[in-house]
Order: C-alpha cells, then sequence, then structure tokens
C-alpha cells in the first residue's frame, strides 16, 4: 500500500502519516528523516517530530537523498512500512545542495522537470521494495509574488513532484481537501 499525505505546513501531516504507518501491522515501521539540518528552527523541528515519535516504536533513518536502497535487499523490507518525511525535503536537497546548481543558467522547465522526475522514481523505486509506504509532502501557494526566483523554482519543482508521486499512489490525504470539505 502506498499512501500519501499531502498539505500545508502545520496541518498535523506528521501526526497522520505516523498514524497510518503504526496502523499497517508490521513488525518494522521505519521513519526516513530527509531534512538536511542547516539552523536553529531546523533543529527545533527535528526535536518536535522526534517527541512526538518517542515510545512508538519506529526505527529512523537519516538520509538526505538516494532514498531508494535506504533498506538495502533484505527480504525483511517486504514486511516493512517506511513513513517518508518528506518530500519536500527531498526536493529542497536536490535544488539546495546541489553545489553545482546555478539558478542563473537554468533552463526552469526542463530543470524542474528533471528534478521532480528523479525524485519521484526515487519513491517509486523504493515503493517496490517495502510492503507499505507513507509519503508525507508539503503544498504551498502558487501565486509566488513574494517569493524570489529560487523560492519560485522550489514551489515548482515540488508541485510537479506531487503531480508525478499522487498517480502511483493507492490513497492520497489531501488535507486542505479535507478541511475544506468539512
Amino acid at each position: 500500500m502506498i499512501s500519501a499525505v499531502i498539505g500545508k505546513s502545520n496541518t498535523g501531516k506528521s501526526v497522520l502519516a505516523e498514524k497510518l504507518a503504526l496502523e499497517t501491522g508490521d513488525e518494522k515501521v521505519y521513519y526516513l528523516a530527509t531534512m538536511n539540518v542547516m539552523d536553529d528552527a531546523g533543529k527545533e523541528r527535528v526535536a518536535k517530530h522526534r517527541k512526538q515519535r518517542e515510545g512508538k516504536g519506529f526505527i529512523t533513518i537519516e538520509k538526505q537523498k538516494d532514498i531508494a536502497g535506504i533498506l538495502g535487499d533484505t527480504g525483511d523490507a517486504k514486511c516493512s512500512t517506511v513513513l517518508l518525511e518528506c518530500v519536500a525535503n527531498l526536493v529542497s536537497n536536490y535544488i539546495f545542495d546541489d553545489p553545482d546548481f546555478d539558478f542563473s543558467r537554468c533552463d526552469p522547465q526542463k530543470d524542474c522537470d528533471e528534478i521532480a522526475s528523479k525524485v519521484a522514481d526515487e519513491i517509486k523505486a523504493l515503493s517496490g521494495k517495502v510492503h507499505n509506504l507513507i509519503i508525507v509532502t508539503n503544498e504551498y501557494d502558487h501565486d509566488g509574488e513574494s517569493y524570489d526566483d529560487a523560492t519560485r523554482f522550489y514551489v515548482r519543482t515540488l508541485s510537479r513532484t506531487n503531480e508525478l508521486i499522487t498517480p502511483f499512489c493507492d490513497e492520497v490525504h489531501d488535507l486542505l481537501k479535507e478541511t475544506e470539505g468539512n
């Protein structure tokens, strides 16, 4: 089973994703943390999530890129659940942590599609190796008037990645739509 949990920041995505992961009944439940901690705000976010997971039995793996092979080829992977937290960080890592990426010389559409495809392919490959995959991802406003060029590119790339991953998910929990529907 592949599930996606999509929403804006601080909407309860992580809480729902953790609940879904623990409800799978799999003996091993991995928490794949993709955030590259850069500042105090990042450290606070990581601490908040660790506290939230405390005592629930998650096995934490920290990996910022190249996530498809995190569990290797162990047979144990096919009986496990992985909670991927989160796609927004993964996309950010490919854009902002690449010393060769130059916004002034990029082709916004081509580079956006390349990065989005790479991330979606990694997620799809991981999904084929595990019993259950719970994917957490963000949504941002697309108007972008207040965004600089790099942030607009990031938002566009994340949005494109979300478009590529949701079709292969068995279920999608869009917290924005679920909230509006009430």
